[in-house]
């Protein structure tokens, strides 16, 4: 192209113009694809290093981390708490992949929050001038590396104090989402010098601490063969069942302004030959896992049923209320071996509550509708027990055919001390009202609880102000000791 520089024309003017800034942009695109290049690594590295849903740390870059620590100081105490995230696949269901991303989120967020003031806790790396001290080893676990020095209590301290502040209620679409954290901890050297043994060892201390509430959150060395305990307990199980090692004991349900008993709830216990008298935490879940839970549900209905042939013989009145798993609503003979029970011992089936735990409930949603239809059809009363807990929704909660909710004790033990236990509580209550559900408070241990409730409008309550656990063979007696305590009218 030739341009007349002495009379430049205005399209060659444009021309000059046009490819100027061509070059321009062909130069900046360079540049920029060069300091692509040279970012490119740092980005490949970050995310090989990071979680993809919280961007924590993963567990690629705390073994990393930690491995040039564990040659260097040989002679130092450490613990490796692991923390996990229980009952994920329920908010899950509820929430979405997305929501439930989010909330994981936050959760790694609150852990790395209250670690802020720990100083003995390693440090992976800074943002924003901000410590980051919790690793994301995937799923719903968390760890973290605490230098313990000579003090290896204090590893339970923390992990006791993380599961206490961390695990406040999230609102989320108008659901309150509820969650526990569960711990498991191994000491370097102690337990292993090797960090994958350790990372083995902290998961067994935490499925002990899952399956056996209360227990140690610290790996011991019975808990390798804990997997073979299990199996043998759920074998002296089955032998229990049919050799009256099963106990039941009862806990009466009150109308809290006239101290009427309305219904008592049965308990399962276990005499069990070595072990004493082992309460329901030590062998129900782990009966529900082994497919033990229908025969020992069929126990104790038949024993219950007893009982209210047996208070109408003496002249007493009271429901009985029985815990149900959702495993058992999917055994199509339930109905069938209800009548036969309730034909036997000449009961009527409206004397009979079954409490269905909520988050148990929905794990099988679908298939356990239509059993909760025809239990109610069949006249017996139904309570959606652990309420707050399960994150059901309220449309859901529509098409359940129960009479009653039973607010999970988690809320209503501590409703005097803090005010979002109160407000889940009182939401709970007025919703259940909306819905033309009665209410039972568990867990009641108090006059200022009881009288919190009773201004929120729940009249119905259990708990140690009113009765502790007692075995159910006494509950005659104590009937009528308190009727004529508390005489009607």
């Amino acid at each position: 192209m030739f341009v007349n520089l002495a009379e430049p024309t205005m399209l060659q003017i444009a021309l000059l113009l046009l490819l100027l800034l061509t070059l321009i942009y062909i130069i900046k695109l360079k540049r920029d694809l060069r300091l692509a290049r040279r970012k490119q690594p740092d980005l490949q590295n970050f995310y090989s290093l990071h979680d993809d849903i919280s961007g924590f740390p993963n567990k690629y870059a705390f073994q990393r981390q930690l491995e040039p620590i564990l040659k260097m100081a040989p002679e130092q105490q450490f613990a490796l708490i692991l923390l996990k995230v229980e009952n994920f696949d329920q908010i899950n269901q509820l929430l979405g992949h997305s929501n439930s991303n989010l909330i994981l989120a936050q959760i790694a967020q609150r852990i790395n929050d209250r670690l802020a003031a720990e100083s003995k806790i390693l440090t992976f790396e800074y943002r924003q001038l901000q410590p980051v001290r919790v690793c994301h080893l995937g799923s719903v676990d968390f760890a973290i590396w605490l230098d313990v020095g000579s003090q290896p209590a204090r590893a339970e301290f923390l992990a006791k104090q993380l599961q206490q502040t961390v695990p406040q209620p999230m609102l989320v679409h108008g659901c309150a989402i509820d969650y526990r954290l569960s711990v498991g901890i191994s000491f370097y050297p102690e337990h292993s010098i090797q960090l994958n043994e350790l990372l083995e060892r902290a998961y067994l201390a935490l499925q002990h601490y899952q399956w056996q509430r209360g227990a140690s959150s610290v790996f011991s060395a019975e808990m390798i063969n804990y997997t073979t305990e299990k199996l043998a307990l759920m074998a002296e199980l089955r032998q229990a069942i049919d050799t009256d090692q099963l106990v039941l004991f009862v806990q009466p349900q009150m109308h809290m302004q006239s101290r009427q008993v309305l219904a008592a709830e049965v308990l399962v216990r276990w005499r069990h030959p070595q072990k004493g008298l082992l309460a329901p935490e030590a062998f129900l879940a782990l009966a529900e896992e082994m497919g033990v839970i229908y025969p020992l549900t069929q126990w104790v209905l038949e024993h219950a049923i007893q009982t209210i042939a047996s208070l109408s013989a003496q002249q007493l009145t009271s429901r009985i209320a029985v815990n149900i798993s959702s495993k058992d609503l999917l055994h199509d003979e339930l109905i069938d071996e209800l009548e036969l029970l309730f034909a036997k011992y000449q009961v009527k089936p409206q004397q009979l509550m079954l409490e269905v735990s909520e988050k148990t409930l929905l794990a099988e949603p679908v298939r356990t509708m239509g059993m909760m239809q025809r239990l109610h059809q069949l006249g017996i009363e139904l309570v959606l027990d652990d309420f707050g807990t399960g994150f059901s929704s309220l449309a859901y909660l529509r098409q359940l055919p129960i009479q009653y909710v039973k607010v999970d004790c988690s809320f209503i033990s501590d409703l005097h001390k803090t005010e979002a236990h109160l407000a889940i509580t009182g939401a709970i209550i007025d919703m259940a009202r909306n819905l033309g559900l009665g209410v039972i408070a568990e867990g009641v241990e108090g006059a200022e609880v009881e009288d919190r409730l009773l201004r929120m409008g729940c009249h119905r309550a259990q708990g140690y102000w009113y009765s502790q656990p007692f075995d159910l063979s006494g509950f005659p007696a104590w009937l009528r000791q308190w009727q004529h305590r508390h005489p009607l009218g």
